[in-house]
């Protein structure tokens, strides 16, 4: 994997199942603006984990997501 081009989204959430990630969005579908592929910064069960290193990174499109496409219980999300 070449460093500037990354993983697919989808190729991380699969990879990290149950788990919140921190993604460097790298390349965005420019009809819709969704993000395709990018750099997995972090991934924790914890979501408060990601949100502190979310704090202290710097990226310039970064993606808090969950990796299943229901969250888990107690949680919501947003679009």
């Amino acid at each position: 994997m070449h460093p500037r081009t990354g993983q697919p989204i989808e190729a991380i959430r699969r990879r990290y199942r149950r788990e919140w990630l921190l993604i460097a969005v790298q390349e965005l579908d420019a009809a819709t603006t969704t993000p395709r592929r990018g750099r997995l910064l972090a991934h924790s069960k914890d979501r408060e984990a990601i949100y502190d290193r979310l704090l202290r990174t710097r990226v310039r499109l970064p993606l808090v997501t969950y990796s299943e496409n229901t969250p888990p219980k107690g949680y919501a999300i947003a679009f």
